[in-house]
């Protein structure tokens, strides 16, 4: 049974000359009609035989190569000859046979898609130790995808022993950096349980186990107290009676010597036995102290070993990134200066409210505004009024999680005042970001579902933003059919090359088949009972897989299966030098990226509340507005992720955007850069 959902993503570019505009200025191109089902099909892609090439050796041999496996398109595999499964293409048997003899050659990329093979499942059954197996033998070579994957495979424990350590020691490998990573907890998508989830049960299972030893360790304190004081009596014993003892030996030497001379042997034998009972009675003595010596022993080595295992519960095994604290109001200008906001002389007695969100995966320890301590809500929110002091009011808002990180946003309310002189941007070479594209896909229209509110003015909007501020050359499809969609996907995978951004936009209707994890963005002529015209995500991760791009983020609002944890993308540390910057920001500019912002998890979002714009294409075009340094896809995700929960908390809806690598896309460690135009 398949649910509903209301959806917007977002992607890339490519502004033809000579293309209708809009009312906003942005060039737009309209439905096109050409292209049956089967033209779109062409369009998907294959795993493509191409045929061996002539070799000529001198002027009279000639020979035949071996038959070079590719991935391209239907059309194209056609076009070059090349031979492929036309039909029953979700058999991943058939894949098989043609990258398993290039794999087992040695291939590094043949044997990635061998293990993406198994992962996926031939024959319908997933074979993750087989996967594993493949993605080390590329990974060992220097693969940065199968080391990736098998990052993920580790972190999650599918066909390996789950070992977040060595997750970690791919995750940095793959990344190129030397500095530590953290394993973040969220995923956007997983066929097991979600990270989130994973979490929780874990600090649930270590809280009680915590609990447990605490519990033994004490029980185990409070018996060897009563060991040592019960020692400590019988030693007072042993003392006391070794003096007896001695005394009776005393008194019997005196008593032998008058019955010696009384010739009273009777006397003698009398004193002998008693003395010879005292001495059992000491020997008895220090037998019970020594085995109260070791049982003793015995207790001290069980109250180490609770210390021990209470030490290593207590010990986080992997680092959580520390906590972020976005605000939502005031809407502060993103920049490298301190932020600051102005007010009227008319509202100086005015208390203003502060609103954000706080994210520890770790957990919140303390929370505090100009060292108050405020509290959270259960979705990491908070309101919190402001005194103000004078012309000039720093405010200071700290969080501090349970590993003991911190995080941090300083910003200063002014009366009428003059602005603090801005520093100079960092000045970066164009050429390391190279050219931007965006797609937009607006469908609104529909002909057989509900028509949608806001795709086409969201749709609109992203894109004059996108390329007055940041650049972009954008193309708007607005009410696209299947074959529009792929077509223009189509186009920019043959025109882009290593030196281009990709972004693609989706706002429409989706639909999720929970069933089988699988999702769908629908056009404007898909049907609800049928999916003959639908889009499944997988196919748009095919194409983004194949292209050269050497950055590619899907914002959708919509569900989309098959992506890999946060872990997979390095984290940015708060309060890093802008010397560390500059290094981070070009390892990420370097590495290839296939990430995806989706506006919501697997429930229903909101299609309006922006004023205009859903809930979720508002949040994306205030950050992007009130940004100006470069901006990565991971602070994009947590600026939108906390107005859209303010808003959706309002409405009684929980919708939590998520932000994570695309799995089998080809994302290589990096991030989706957003860079102003000023820069």
């Amino acid at each position: 049974m398949s649910v509903l959902l209301v959806c917007l993503s977002l992607s890339m570019v490519g502004c033809a000359s000579g293309e209708p505009t809009a009312a906003s200025g942005v060039p737009t191109v309209p439905p096109q009609s050409r292209g049956s089902a089967g033209g779109a099909d062409d369009l998907l892609v294959v795993d493509c035989l191409l045929p061996g090439r002539v070799q000529k050796l001198g002027r009279r041999f000639n020979y035949l190569t071996a038959r070079q496996p590719v991935k391209t398109t239907a059309q194209d595999c056609e076009i070059r000859g090349g031979e492929y499964t036309a039909y029953d293409r979700s058999n991943y048997a058939t894949a098989l046979k043609i990258w398993l003899p290039q794999a087992q050659e040695g291939d590094k990329v043949a044997q990635t898609y061998v293990g993406e093979i198994n992962e996926r499942g031939v024959g319908g059954q997933p074979d993750y130790a087989l996967a594993a197996t493949w993605y080390r033998k590329a990974a060992e070579q220097g693969h940065t995808r199968a080391q990736i994957n098998l990052a993920h495979l580790y972190e999650t424990g599918l066909g390996v022993e789950k070992d977040p350590v060595t997750a970690l020691r791919w995750y940095r490998q793959a990344a190129g950096l030397s500095e530590p990573i953290a394993l973040d907890p969220g995923t956007l998508n997983a066929p097991v349980n979600t990270e989130s989830q994973v979490l929780k049960q874990e600090v649930a299972r270590l809280t009680r186990e915590t609990e447990t030893l605490r519990q033994e360790l004490e029980r185990t304190r409070q018996q060897l107290e009563q060991a040592h004081r019960e020692l400590d009596r019988r030693q007072s014993e042993v003392e006391t009676e070794r003096h007896a003892v001695e005394a009776a030996r005393q008194e019997l030497e005196q008593r032998r010597q008058q019955a010696a001379a009384a010739h009273d042997n009777t006397a003698i034998k009398q004193l002998e036995a008693q003395l010879t009972q005292r001495q059992t009675e000491l020997e008895r003595h220090r037998q019970e102290i020594a085995q109260l010596h070791q049982h003793m022993a015995q207790l001290e080595a069980e109250a180490e070993r609770y210390r021990t295992q209470l030490a290593s519960t207590s010990t986080p095994q992997v680092p959580l990134p520390a906590p972020t604290i976005e605000l939502i109001d005031p809407p502060l200008v993103k920049s490298r200066a301190l932020k600051v906001v102005q007010m009227s002389a008319d509202r100086k007695e005015a208390r203003p409210i502060i609103v954000g969100r706080v994210t520890a995966p770790a957990g919140v320890l303390a929370f505090s505004v100009n060292d108050r301590e405020e509290q959270l809500d259960t979705n990491g929110l908070f309101r919190v009024p402001i005194a103000l002091r004078g012309s000039s009011t720093l405010v200071q808002v700290v969080a501090v999680d349970k590993q003991g990180k911190r995080g941090a946003v300083e910003f200063q309310y002014t009366v009428d005042s003059t602005l603090p002189p801005v520093p100079p941007p960092i000045k970066w070479d164009t050429n390391l970001f190279g050219t931007y594209h965006a797609l937009i896909i607006g469908n609104q229209q529909y002909l057989y579902l509900p028509k949608l509110e806001t795709p086409e003015n969201d749709a609109r909007s992203i894109a004059e933003v996108l390329s007055r501020k940041y650049g972009f050359k954008t193309k708007v499809l607005l009410n696209a059919k299947r074959y529009d969609i792929l077509q223009a996907l189509n186009e920019l995978r043959r025109e882009l090359t290593d030196k281009d951004n990709l972004l693609i936009y989706y706002a429409g209707h989706g639909q999720l088949e929970k069933k089988i994890g699988r999702g769908y963005w629908v056009p404007v002529d898909g049907e609800k009972d049928s999916d003959a015209n639908w889009i499944q995500t997988y196919v748009i991760t095919d194409i983004l897989g194949i292209m050269t791009a050497k950055h590619v983020l899907v914002v959708a609002d919509s569900c989309y299966a098959g992506a890999l944890t946060r872990s997979a993308l390095d984290q940015l540390e708060t309060g890093m030098s802008d010397e560390a910057r500059r290094h981070w920001l070009r390892v990420m500019a370097e590495k290839h990226s296939r990430t995806i912002l989706a506006s919501g998890d697997l429930q229903p979002v909101l299609d309006s509340g922006g004023g205009g714009h859903s809930v979720f294409a508002k949040a994306f075009l205030d950050v992007l507005n009130t940004n100006g340094d470069i901006l990565e896809g991971q602070q994009l995700h947590k600026e939108i992720a906390a107005r859209v929960a303010y808003v959706a908390a309002a409405h009684s809806l929980e919708q939590i955007p998520q932000y994570a690598p695309i799995q089998y896309a080809g994302h290589e460690s990096g991030d989706f850069l957003f860079v102003p135009s000023a820069n």
